[in-house]
C-alpha cells in the first residue's frame, strides 16, 4: 500500500512560516444537512454493504462554534469516512497543513483520525497520508495535524476523517492552510498511476 506516515510537527515550528488559509466547505460543521449531503459540504462513505454508520452533526459536544461532526459505527464494517475534495494545482509545491480537533468514545484499536488522499485525474488514489489516530475514550478535544509538500503530479487533494473500528468519534474546527511560498519540486517524467483503497 502506497501510504506514508504523516509528518506531525510542533506549533513552535509553525511560527516561522507565513500561513494562508485555504477555503473549505463547512469546516466547522455548523451548516444543516441537505437533501444530498448527510453532512453539508462533505461526502460520507463506507466500505460496502448496508448502512453501518451514523453520520451527523450535533450541538451537545463541540470545540468551536455550536456544532461538531459525530460518526458512530452501528454494525460491523471495515471503515466509515467523511471527506471533501479540492483542486491540487494551486497548491503544487506548497507545504500544506490539515488540522482538526477530535474526540472519541469506546473506539476500538483500529482508531479514528484524519487522512489526506492525493488523487489522479481519473480519481485513483495515488498516495494516502494518515495523521495520528485516537483509540479508546478521549474526553477532551485533541488537535491533530498533517503536513506535506503537495506534488505536481496530483489532480485533487481529499481531506478526510476515517473510523476503522467500533465506537463513536467527533471532529470539529477543521482547517487547511499553506505554510510557505512555493518550493521547486521536480515534475515526474510520467504521471503516477494506481488505486489505493481506504484505509
Amino acid at each position: 500500500m502506497f501510504y506514508r506516515t504523516a509528518l506531525l510537527l510542533s506549533l513552535a515550528a509553525a511560527g516561522t512560516a507565513a500561513a494562508k488559509d485555504i477555503p473549505l466547505r463547512n469546516p466547522g460543521f455548523e451548516e444543516p444537512a441537505t437533501v444530498n449531503d448527510l453532512v453539508s459540504g462533505w461526502r460520507a462513505s463506507q466500505h460496502s454493504g448496508e448502512d453501518s454508520y451514523e453520520f451527523t452533526t450535533v450541538g451537545d459536544i463541540f470545540a468551536k462554534g455550536k456544532r461538531s461532526f459525530r460518526l458512530t459505527r452501528t454494525k460491523e464494517q471495515h471503515y466509515g469516512a467523511l471527506d471533501q475534495s479540492l483542486p491540487a494545482a494551486p497548491l503544487a509545491g506548497h507545504t500544506i497543513e490539515y488540522r482538526v480537533q477530535v474526540r472519541a468514545e469506546d473506539v476500538g484499536p483500529g482508531g479514528f483520525g484524519p487522512y489526506i488522499n492525493l488523487t489522479s485525474s481519473s480519481g485513483d488514489v495515488l498516495e494516502q497520508i494518515k495523521g495520528e489516530f485516537v483509540t479508546g475514550t478521549v474526553d477532551k478535544w485533541k488537535t491533530i495535524k498533517i503536513r506535506l509538500v503537495v506534488p505536481h503530479d496530483v489532480h485533487n487533494i481529499e481531506i478526510g476523517l476515517l473510523l476503522l473500528d467500533g465506537g463513536t468519534a467527533w471532529a470539529d474546527d477543521v482547517s487547511l492552510r499553506t505554510l510557505d511560498d512555493v518550493k521547486p519540486v521536480k515534475k515526474p517524467e510520467k504521471p503516477r498511476t494506481g488505486t489505493i483503497m481506504i484505509p
